[in-house]
């Protein structure tokens, strides 16, 4: 069933990347921008996502095994935890206690996701509006 949203998703970004390449009211650079926007937006993921990773510098790590000093920040045990969309990376204490891990590469991940998607909306929307247009 995971194929299904995956292929659908592809044939979607297709259309759009052909309605934003065929639009002809928008300035070369907003249909080239997605071009240099994806790959940003994807290496901010990868950032945010390896941000809780521990094997990575384990001497350094961001979360550490064992907890600080009583009442530092948090108690008891801690665990990274990092959510994939939307995309954050935090350490959680067994008491609740959160520490956002990467806050600044979630803002800039948020800026080229808009960035991508609201170009390739309105190439969408112009393959919806206009499909003779994708054929020239």
């Amino acid at each position: 069933m995971t194929l299904f949203p995956v292929f659908a998703g592809l044939v979607v970004g297709q259309v759009a990347l052909r309605g934003l390449l065929a639009h002809p009211l928008l300035p070369l650079w907003v249909k080239t921008s997605v071009f240099w926007t994806v790959p940003l937006t994807a290496v901010t993921w990868m950032f945010i996502m390896a941000a809780d990773d521990p094997f990575l510098f384990p001497e350094t790590a961001p979360c550490p095994r064992e907890p600080y000093q009583e009442g530092v920040i948090g108690s008891g045990k801690v665990s990274g935890v990092s959510t994939p969309f939307p995309p954050r990376a935090y350490c959680e204490w067994e008491d609740g206690t959160v520490y956002e891990l990467a806050p600044g590469a979630e803002f800039v991940f948020w800026v080229f996701f808009a960035l991508t998607v609201v170009p390739l909306a309105a190439g969408l929307w112009h393959a919806l509006r206009d499909p003779q247009s994708l054929l020239r």
